[in-house]
């Protein structure tokens, strides 16, 4: 495989994960406002609403995002437009139609959802509002779609995970003026989301204009059901499992439960970011490689990626795992008995990173039935062990019920791929990123073994930089491959020239600047 496919998935796995850092970063600066204002069990009832809505608008999308992402990319290809304008009628109206119809049902049920569901009246308000929520929600989720298909995704990633938090923020700190409650952080979130939804409409309008008769779109139906109902059922089932423990910890548990959890998880997002950030960019080589029958190559990018979601997960284990309790002193001390979930669930990221990027092959290799599969069995056995463990355990029942669920699920995607395609992820290699982290993790521990008698927030100001450091200094002095120094000199190369070209340009707008002197 050339080394200009790695550096395509570095490339865009870069884009990728800035988008998306960003994003994580302003959930977590949100997150920690809300957990030090409202508190564990309103925190609780805020994520179990939010959560709520965006199950309801996986129903409602009906699979049609993935069905525009195509089909808007393919008749902007061909320059037909009106296959375009009737893909966008269709691919947006029915989802607003369902969502509309959902939200009508979550706004009239609110009272008995929350009472006889949950044992929580308090929920009811919250209910209500995020019925405002799904439609929006719903609108600028497929908005968003019609973007990518038209290859213009950083317009909706600007929208959607730059716009929307900002707006979130700027909202909620009006809320905090007059007095923040759960409810009105949902509010704010509601607001936030139809503005972005708005935004997401004039920016799709600057590349189709809207305003055309619905005459003028012709509206192949049949042809986007046919692709995105097979879709819809994955993309449920996988919302489910995403979204479902803050709704069931709430129900079965309590609010404060699902309070500690959203927040033990939100810490540990940040790992899986550099994990969908390489799964991201190396999907459209797994399948360009497939499909030239370049075996040789689809195994070479197949154990680089996979070995590369290792090496960028485990600092953020080690520092999860050795200083839980100051992670979580972050958002108050109520959620430091979240401290157990937090490890457990920094395992289960590990684990879904050790496992490489076998989904996307799975997906980019044409076995989308293996994932419908995959998807079924994960939600079945993550339901059937929070039933199970949720009860006894709390917080820490559904943390580990996370962990079995990924670890037999991202198990059973090694095995497909072995079986499918005979090609598995693992060399060598791995031991350079595993020795690093050993290093690393001791680093971690003499930290927290010598900071004993202080703080947490003390102990992890000390110990994260050190495990970063130490962890980075190893890799880079005995990790890296020549595939990785090739890339590595290939991004500083990049910054040096756009370091170079903002010089000259600050040069030539100073000489500009300057008064000519009169003869």
């Amino acid at each position: 495989m050339a080394q200009g496919d790695l550096l395509e998935a570095a490339k865009g796995g870069g884009a990728v994960f800035a988008g998306r850092l960003f994003a994580w970063g302003s959930r977590f600066v949100l997150g920690v406002l809300l957990a030090r204002l409202l508190g564990s069990e309103e925190y609780g009832l805020y994520n179990t609403a939010l959560s709520l809505a965006a199950i309801a608008t996986s129903f409602a999308v009906v699979g049609l995002d993935a069905a525009l992402v195509r089909y808007a990319s393919i008749f902007s290809a061909r320059d037909d437009e009106p296959g375009l304008r009737g893909a966008m009628q269709f691919g947006v109206a029915l989802p607003a139609v369902l969502g509309a119809m959902i939200a009508l049902g979550i706004f009239i049920s609110a009272d008995l959802v929350a009472s006889r569901l949950f044992d929580v009246p308090e929920l009811a308000p919250l209910l209500r509002v995020i019925a405002l929520m799904v439609p929006a929600m719903v609108v600028a989720h497929q908005l968003a779609a019609v973007l990518q298909g038209l290859k213009r995704i950083q317009y909706g990633v600007l929208a959607q995970q730059v716009i929307q938090p900002m707006a979130r923020f700027l909202i909620l700190l009006v809320m905090a003026l007059i007095g923040m409650t759960a409810e009105r952080a949902v509010i704010a979130s509601t607001l936030a989301t139809i503005v972005v939804a708005g935004l997401l409409l004039a920016l799709v309008g600057r590349f189709v204009p809207l305003r055309r008769p619905l005459s003028a779109g012709r509206r192949e139906t049949g042809l986007l059901l046919r692709f995105s109902l097979p879709v819809y059922f994955s993309n449920v089932v996988t919302s489910l499992g995403d979204h479902l423990q803050a709704p069931l910890l709430g129900a079965m548990s309590s609010m404060a439960s699902a309070g500690v959890f959203a927040v033990s998880n939100q810490i540990n997002l940040v790992g899986s970011i550099f994990h969908q950030a390489v799964t991201s960019s190396s999907m459209p080589l797994f399948a360009e490689m497939h499909d030239r029958g370049d075996r040789g190559g689809l195994e070479h990018l197949y154990r680089t990626t996979s070995k590369w979601t290792l090496s960028l997960n485990l600092p953020f284990f080690l520092i999860a795992t050795i200083f839980p309790q100051a992670l979580l002193a972050i958002f108050g001390e109520e959620f430091e008995a979240g401290t157990a979930a937090l490890t457990i669930l920094a395992w289960a990221n590990l684990v879904n990173a050790a496992t490489g990027t076998s989904g996307a092959v799975l997906d980019m290799t044409g076995y989308t039935g293996v994932k419908f599969v995959n998807s079924t069995v994960s939600v079945g056995l993550g339901l059937g062990l929070n039933l199970l463990l949720i009860p006894p355990l709390g917080v820490e029942g559904a943390a580990i019920a996370t962990l079995v669920t990924i670890g037999s699920v991202n198990l059973l995607r090694l095995a497909e791929v072995l079986l499918l395609i005979r090609v598995h992820p693992y060399s060598a290699e791995y031991l350079k990123p595993l020795g690093a982290g050993l290093g690393s993790a001791l680093a971690g521990l003499a930290v927290l073994s010598l900071t004993a008698s202080h703080e947490p927030l003390l102990q992890g100001a000390v110990g994260l930089p050190v495990v970063g450091l130490v962890y980075a200094g190893l890799l880079v002095r005995f990790g890296l491959t020549d595939d990785d120094h090739v890339i590595l000199s290939r991004v500083r190369a990049r910054f040096r020239r756009r370091g170079a070209s903002r010089a000259a340009a600050r040069r030539s707008a100073a000489e500009t600047s300057e008064p000519r002197s009169v003869r």
